[in-house]
Protein backbone atom coordinates (compact mmCIF):
# COMPACT_ATOMS: atom_id res chain seq x y z
CA UNK A 1 0.00 0.00 0.00
CA UNK A 2 1.51 3.28 -1.09
CA UNK A 3 2.20 6.32 1.06
CA UNK A 4 0.26 9.49 0.31
CA UNK A 5 2.59 12.22 -0.92
CA UNK A 6 2.70 15.60 0.82
CA UNK A 7 3.37 18.73 -1.19
CA UNK A 8 3.12 22.51 -1.28
CA UNK A 9 0.95 24.37 -3.74
CA UNK A 10 3.10 26.73 -5.78
CA UNK A 11 1.93 30.22 -6.79
CA UNK A 12 -0.02 30.58 -10.01
CA UNK A 13 -2.83 28.10 -9.41
CA UNK A 14 -5.89 28.60 -11.60
CA UNK A 15 -9.48 28.08 -10.53
CA UNK A 16 -10.92 25.13 -12.44
CA UNK A 17 -14.61 25.02 -13.28
CA UNK A 18 -16.30 21.87 -14.57
CA UNK A 19 -19.52 22.25 -12.60
CA UNK A 20 -17.62 20.86 -9.60
CA UNK A 21 -19.27 21.31 -6.20
CA UNK A 22 -16.18 22.42 -4.30
CA UNK A 23 -13.88 25.18 -5.58
CA UNK A 24 -10.99 23.39 -7.29
CA UNK A 25 -7.66 24.71 -8.50
CA UNK A 26 -5.37 23.31 -11.14
CA UNK A 27 -1.96 23.84 -9.64
CA UNK A 28 1.66 22.90 -9.64
CA UNK A 29 2.47 21.07 -6.41
CA UNK A 30 6.00 20.57 -5.18
CA UNK A 31 6.46 17.24 -3.39
CA UNK A 32 9.63 15.82 -1.90
CA UNK A 33 10.54 14.22 -5.22
CA UNK A 34 9.31 16.54 -7.95
CA UNK A 35 6.76 19.07 -9.14
CA UNK A 36 3.47 17.66 -10.43
CA UNK A 37 0.24 19.07 -11.78
CA UNK A 38 -2.75 18.35 -9.56
CA UNK A 39 -6.32 19.36 -8.98
CA UNK A 40 -6.56 20.77 -5.47
CA UNK A 41 -9.62 21.39 -3.32
CA UNK A 42 -9.99 22.53 0.26
CA UNK A 43 -11.97 20.12 2.42
CA UNK A 44 -12.65 19.51 6.08
CA UNK A 45 -10.03 17.28 7.75
CA UNK A 46 -12.51 14.39 7.85
CA UNK A 47 -13.25 14.61 4.11
CA UNK A 48 -9.53 15.02 3.37
CA UNK A 49 -8.93 11.75 5.22
CA UNK A 50 -11.76 9.98 3.39
CA UNK A 51 -10.45 11.12 0.01
CA UNK A 52 -6.98 9.84 0.89
CA UNK A 53 -8.27 6.55 2.30
CA UNK A 54 -10.45 5.83 -0.74
CA UNK A 55 -7.69 6.70 -3.20
CA UNK A 56 -5.07 4.60 -1.39
CA UNK A 57 -7.39 1.61 -1.03
CA UNK A 58 -8.70 1.89 -4.58
CA UNK A 59 -5.20 2.00 -6.02
CA UNK A 60 -4.19 -0.94 -3.80
CA UNK A 61 -7.07 -2.88 -5.36
CA UNK A 62 -5.82 -1.98 -8.83
CA UNK A 63 -8.46 0.63 -9.65
CA UNK A 64 -7.66 3.55 -11.97
CA UNK A 65 -7.74 6.35 -9.39
CA UNK A 66 -5.23 9.23 -9.64
CA UNK A 67 -2.49 9.42 -7.05
CA UNK A 68 -3.62 11.36 -3.94
CA UNK A 69 -1.63 14.21 -2.42
CA UNK A 70 -2.00 16.11 0.84
CA UNK A 71 -1.35 19.70 -0.23
CA UNK A 72 -0.22 22.53 2.00
CA UNK A 73 -1.70 25.85 0.85
CA UNK A 74 -0.27 29.08 2.19
CA UNK A 75 -0.75 32.86 2.08
CA UNK A 76 1.00 32.78 -1.29
CA UNK A 77 -2.11 31.03 -2.59
CA UNK A 78 -4.89 32.44 -0.40
CA UNK A 79 -4.67 35.83 1.30
CA UNK A 80 -6.95 34.77 4.18
CA UNK A 81 -4.29 32.36 5.43
CA UNK A 82 -1.97 34.14 7.89
CA UNK A 83 1.62 34.46 6.72
CA UNK A 84 3.73 31.62 8.00
CA UNK A 85 0.73 29.28 8.40
CA UNK A 86 -0.79 26.73 6.07
CA UNK A 87 -4.02 24.85 5.54
CA UNK A 88 -4.27 21.28 4.32
CA UNK A 89 -6.09 20.52 1.07
CA UNK A 90 -6.62 17.42 -1.02
CA UNK A 91 -4.82 17.03 -4.32
CA UNK A 92 -5.45 14.55 -7.10
CA UNK A 93 -2.68 14.13 -9.64
CA UNK A 94 -3.74 15.27 -13.10
CA UNK A 95 -4.89 12.25 -15.09
CA UNK A 96 -4.86 14.33 -18.30
CA UNK A 97 -8.43 13.20 -19.10
CA UNK A 98 -11.48 15.48 -19.24
CA UNK A 99 -14.63 14.52 -17.37
CA UNK A 100 -17.12 12.10 -18.88
CA UNK A 101 -19.68 14.93 -18.76
CA UNK A 102 -18.81 16.03 -22.29
CA UNK A 103 -19.44 12.50 -23.57
CA UNK A 104 -22.55 11.75 -21.52
CA UNK A 105 -24.88 11.87 -24.54
CA UNK A 106 -22.65 9.63 -26.64
CA UNK A 107 -23.90 6.04 -26.93
CA UNK A 108 -20.45 4.98 -28.11
CA UNK A 109 -18.76 6.48 -25.04
CA UNK A 110 -21.30 4.88 -22.72
CA UNK A 111 -20.66 1.54 -24.39
CA UNK A 112 -16.91 2.06 -23.82
CA UNK A 113 -17.61 2.62 -20.11
CA UNK A 114 -19.67 -0.57 -19.96
CA UNK A 115 -16.88 -2.53 -21.64
CA UNK A 116 -14.06 -1.01 -19.57
CA UNK A 117 -12.31 -3.77 -17.64
CA UNK A 118 -12.53 -2.01 -14.25
CA UNK A 119 -16.06 -0.58 -14.38
CA UNK A 120 -17.58 -3.49 -12.49
CA UNK A 121 -14.75 -3.29 -9.93
CA UNK A 122 -15.57 0.40 -9.42
CA UNK A 123 -19.22 -0.48 -8.87
CA UNK A 124 -18.25 -2.95 -6.14
CA UNK A 125 -15.81 -0.44 -4.62
CA UNK A 126 -18.47 2.29 -4.54
CA UNK A 127 -20.82 -0.12 -2.77
CA UNK A 128 -18.16 -0.88 -0.17
CA UNK A 129 -17.32 2.74 0.58
CA UNK A 130 -21.01 3.74 0.26
CA UNK A 131 -20.21 6.28 -2.44
CA UNK A 132 -23.57 7.66 -3.61
CA UNK A 133 -21.95 10.48 -5.59
CA UNK A 134 -20.55 8.76 -8.69
CA UNK A 135 -21.55 10.91 -11.65
CA UNK A 136 -20.42 12.05 -15.11
CA UNK A 137 -18.32 14.78 -13.52
CA UNK A 138 -16.09 12.45 -11.49
CA UNK A 139 -15.51 9.87 -14.18
CA UNK A 140 -12.62 10.92 -16.40
CA UNK A 141 -12.41 9.70 -19.98
CA UNK A 142 -9.67 10.02 -22.59
CA UNK A 143 -12.08 9.65 -25.51
CA UNK A 144 -10.72 6.20 -26.35
CA UNK A 145 -10.58 3.21 -24.06
CA UNK A 146 -9.30 4.60 -20.78
CA UNK A 147 -11.16 5.88 -17.73
CA UNK A 148 -10.16 7.21 -14.35
CA UNK A 149 -12.32 7.80 -11.27
CA UNK A 150 -12.08 10.67 -8.80
CA UNK A 151 -13.90 12.48 -5.97
CA UNK A 152 -14.73 10.23 -3.03
CA UNK A 153 -15.26 12.88 -0.37
CA UNK A 154 -18.93 11.91 0.08
CA UNK A 155 -18.13 8.24 0.72
CA UNK A 156 -18.17 6.62 4.18
CA UNK A 157 -21.13 8.73 5.27
CA UNK A 158 -21.55 9.24 9.03
CA UNK A 159 -25.29 8.83 8.40
CA UNK A 160 -24.82 5.15 7.54
CA UNK A 161 -23.83 2.18 9.66
CA UNK A 162 -21.78 -0.70 8.21
CA UNK A 163 -25.03 -2.67 8.06
CA UNK A 164 -26.81 -0.08 5.89
CA UNK A 165 -26.92 -0.38 2.13
CA UNK A 166 -25.54 2.63 0.25
CA UNK A 167 -28.24 5.13 -0.72
CA UNK A 168 -27.16 5.07 -4.36
CA UNK A 169 -24.69 3.39 -6.69
CA UNK A 170 -24.81 4.92 -10.15
CA UNK A 171 -22.43 2.46 -11.79
CA UNK A 172 -24.39 -0.60 -10.71
CA UNK A 173 -27.85 0.96 -10.99
CA UNK A 174 -27.36 2.34 -14.49
CA UNK A 175 -25.13 -0.29 -16.09
CA UNK A 176 -25.68 -3.64 -14.37
CA UNK A 177 -29.03 -3.70 -12.54
CA UNK A 178 -30.87 -3.09 -15.83
CA UNK A 179 -29.50 -6.23 -17.48
CA UNK A 180 -31.46 -9.44 -18.03
CA UNK A 181 -31.87 -11.80 -15.11
CA UNK A 182 -29.46 -14.25 -16.69
CA UNK A 183 -26.82 -11.52 -17.24
CA UNK A 184 -27.22 -10.20 -13.69
CA UNK A 185 -26.67 -13.71 -12.40
CA UNK A 186 -23.47 -13.97 -14.46
CA UNK A 187 -22.29 -10.57 -13.17
CA UNK A 188 -22.97 -11.58 -9.59
CA UNK A 189 -21.00 -14.79 -9.99
CA UNK A 190 -18.07 -12.83 -11.38
CA UNK A 191 -18.17 -10.43 -8.45
CA UNK A 192 -18.43 -13.21 -5.87
CA UNK A 193 -15.66 -15.34 -7.38
CA UNK A 194 -13.19 -12.80 -8.78
CA UNK A 195 -13.65 -9.40 -7.15
CA UNK A 196 -14.78 -9.89 -3.55
CA UNK A 197 -11.87 -12.21 -2.63
CA UNK A 198 -9.58 -9.18 -3.10
CA UNK A 199 -11.31 -7.52 -0.15
CA UNK A 200 -10.25 -10.18 2.32
CA UNK A 201 -7.44 -9.27 4.71
CA UNK A 202 -6.95 -5.73 3.42
CA UNK A 203 -4.26 -3.96 5.51
CA UNK A 204 -6.69 -1.42 6.95
CA UNK A 205 -4.66 -1.03 10.14
CA UNK A 206 -1.91 0.87 8.30
CA UNK A 207 -4.23 3.40 6.66
CA UNK A 208 -3.61 5.98 9.36
CA UNK A 209 0.13 5.91 8.75
CA UNK A 210 -0.26 5.90 4.97
CA UNK A 211 -2.49 8.99 5.07
CA UNK A 212 -0.76 10.88 7.94
CA UNK A 213 -4.18 10.94 9.58
CA UNK A 214 -2.94 11.44 13.15
CA UNK A 215 -1.60 14.89 12.18
CA UNK A 216 -5.06 16.28 11.41
CA UNK A 217 -7.66 13.95 13.02
CA UNK A 218 -8.42 12.48 16.44
CA UNK A 219 -7.87 8.80 17.13
CA UNK A 220 -11.64 8.34 17.39
CA UNK A 221 -12.22 9.81 13.93
CA UNK A 222 -9.46 7.68 12.41
CA UNK A 223 -10.68 4.45 13.98
CA UNK A 224 -14.28 5.22 13.04
CA UNK A 225 -13.51 5.14 9.32
CA UNK A 226 -11.40 1.99 9.55
CA UNK A 227 -14.05 0.20 11.62
CA UNK A 228 -16.77 1.18 9.15
CA UNK A 229 -14.83 -0.27 6.22
CA UNK A 230 -13.76 -3.39 8.10
CA UNK A 231 -17.28 -4.29 9.20
CA UNK A 232 -18.76 -3.38 5.84
CA UNK A 233 -16.66 -5.99 4.04
CA UNK A 234 -18.66 -8.65 5.88
CA UNK A 235 -21.87 -7.40 4.25
CA UNK A 236 -20.51 -6.52 0.82
CA UNK A 237 -21.63 -9.73 -0.89
CA UNK A 238 -25.19 -9.22 0.30
CA UNK A 239 -25.17 -5.51 -0.54
CA UNK A 240 -24.06 -6.15 -4.10
CA UNK A 241 -26.57 -8.94 -4.68
CA UNK A 242 -29.35 -6.70 -3.42
CA UNK A 243 -28.11 -3.82 -5.57
CA UNK A 244 -28.43 -5.97 -8.70
CA UNK A 245 -32.08 -6.60 -7.79
CA UNK A 246 -31.78 -10.28 -8.54
CA UNK A 247 -35.17 -11.95 -8.59
CA UNK A 248 -33.72 -15.39 -7.99
CA UNK A 249 -30.45 -16.65 -6.60
CA UNK A 250 -29.94 -19.57 -8.98
CA UNK A 251 -30.87 -20.19 -12.58
CA UNK A 252 -31.51 -23.65 -13.98
CA UNK A 253 -29.95 -23.97 -17.42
Amino acid sequence: MEQVDVGVMLPGAKLFNDLNVNPTWKAHVKTHDNVIIAYVKQLSPQKLYIECVCAVLGRYLGLPIPKPIIVKVTSENFSEIPEGNFHLAFGSEDASYPSFRRYAESKEAMEKLKQFAKTLDIGVFDEWISNWDRNVGNILYDGGNNFSFIDHENAISPLLTPEDSATNNQIVDVIYAVQSEFEKYRINREVQSSILPQYKDLPLSILSDKTFASSYLTDEEIIGVITFLDKRVENLSTFFTQRLQLQQQELII
